[in-house]
């Protein structure tokens, strides 16, 4: 996993984990739709690098290590 993102990757990272805590799992379109086509790049770089996965019917979702990281951000106060 590279754990070596940027800040707009962080965000999407952040705003997919909002969203499966609401219930939600989100897939590229719903994204695209969302947050404009540009999203998908950097879609693809995050599972590449191992932050995210994808289901059989194309939800993404957060990789085990990612939902780690940011549960650890989090313990240290670097969000909610």
């Amino acid at each position: 996993m590279d754990f070596n993102i940027t800040a707009e990757e962080e965000a999407l990272v952040l705003r997919i984990a909002e969203r499966q805590k609401a219930g939600d799992s989100p897939t590229d379109d719903d994204l695209a739709g969302e947050l404009g086509d540009e999203v998908r790049l950097r879609l693809q770089r995050l599972l590449e690098k191992g932050w995210l996965v994808v289901d059989a019917d194309r939800s993404l979702a957060l990789s085990t290590i990612a939902q780690a990281a940011i549960s650890s951000r989090r313990d240290v106060g670097g969000g909610s």
